[in-house]
């Protein structure tokens, strides 16, 4: 019986330890990129647009080609030096909580864009659900803590971002 105790316990605390685990991948791809990054950006999902005649029109792509969608950024701030050292700290900060809290609406209006060597990795947010999708390389990528969700959205407004953020 105890040694199915110490075998529950530890299979219980595993998920756990992944989630507090750093996520050296990502601080090292972020430090290593050419340029971050980060916009505020018309709504790419979550809403259907109809034309005055009832047809469907479709929601602009956050990338085209492989590249950002320029055309669509309402924001931008490509990070470097302090600015740069201190969204790394925020973004790759290992989860620390228990619980995920997300709501559905999924209509992001920001997004991070990390570029190597001409290939572009995202990470498109949406504040208001606090859930966000991502680029293929960039699906390791765990939820959002409720901490690290409060620290980029006031990252955002610090560097300026007005866009679906504040009232203004």
């Amino acid at each position: 019986m105890r040694l199915l105790t110490i075998i529950s316990l530890f299979i219980l605390t595993l998920p756990l330890a992944a989630f507090s685990q750093k996520d050296t991948w990502l601080r090292t791809k972020v430090k290593n990129a050419d340029t971050v990054l980060l916009v505020s950006h018309e709504v790419t999902a979550g809403i259907v647009i109809r034309d005055s005649a009832g047809r469907h029109i479709p929601l602009p792509k956050l990338l085209n080609g492989g590249k950002p969608n320029y055309s669509i950024f309402k924001e931008q701030r490509v990070l470097s030096g302090a600015q740069l050292d201190t969204f790394i700290k925020i973004f790759a900060r290992p989860f620390q909580s228990r619980t995920i809290e997300m709501a559905k609406c999924f209509m992001p209006h920001h997004a991070i864009f990390i570029i190597k060597n001409g290939k572009t990795s995202y990470v498109d947010i949406c504040f208001g659900c606090q859930r966000f999708e991502t680029s293929k390389d960039m699906q390791q990528l765990y939820a959002f803590d409720s901490r690290k969700w409060t620290e980029l959205y006031d990252f955002f407004v610090k560097l300026g971002f007005k866009y679906e953020l504040t009232d203004e």
